[in-house]
């Protein structure tokens, strides 16, 4: 499965800053499969005032990060890998050392298609996502932050 990986860092209302990533698969077959894998780990749909203000439901899902790069999300029963892998970036790094990230799946076309793999998505990126949570079209939910891949069947 072929997506698009972004970084980033959310401030909350209440200055905490929250690491995150997004996937926005290639096409909407690909994107419909991934929502049905990622709703099974506990995404959900998010409306603005869940987005807005940190309402995030918690995952079974972890994102893994070795060497400096994100290298893979796992879902419980099923692993995404990010290829290739993202560097991260000091304040994502920053963000991530309270052991969780936030995970957002995109529909097509959301993310802005100049944004460069592996830098933080910075404001330029984040109105298409806006846009995505107002018409109710993005998932999220919060997830692990590990060093090292999750083996298969740790969780359910």
């Amino acid at each position: 499965m072929t997506s698009t990986w972004g970084l980033g860092v959310l401030q909350g209302s209440d200055g905490d800053r929250w690491a995150s990533v997004v996937i926005q698969p290639e096409d909407d077959g690909q994107h419909a499969e991934l929502a049905v894998r990622l709703k099974a780990a506990g995404l959900k749909r998010l409306g603005l005032r869940e987005w807005n203000g940190g309402l995030w439901p918690l995952s079974r899902c972890s994102v893994t990060v070795e060497a400096g790069h994100v290298a893979q999300l796992h879902t419980g029963r099923s692993r995404l890998l990010c290829q290739p892998p993202l560097s991260i970036s000091p304040g994502w790094q920053a963000a991530a050392e309270r052991g969780r990230a936030l995970v957002a799946l995109v529909q097509p076309g959301t993310l802005d298609e100049g944004a460069p793999a592996g830098v933080d998505l910075g404001d330029e990126a984040w109105p298409g996502i806006e846009e995505a949570v107002k018409a109710g079209l993005l998932m999220g939910g919060l997830a692990e932050v590990r060093a090292t891949a999750e083996p298969y069947g740790r969780r359910w």
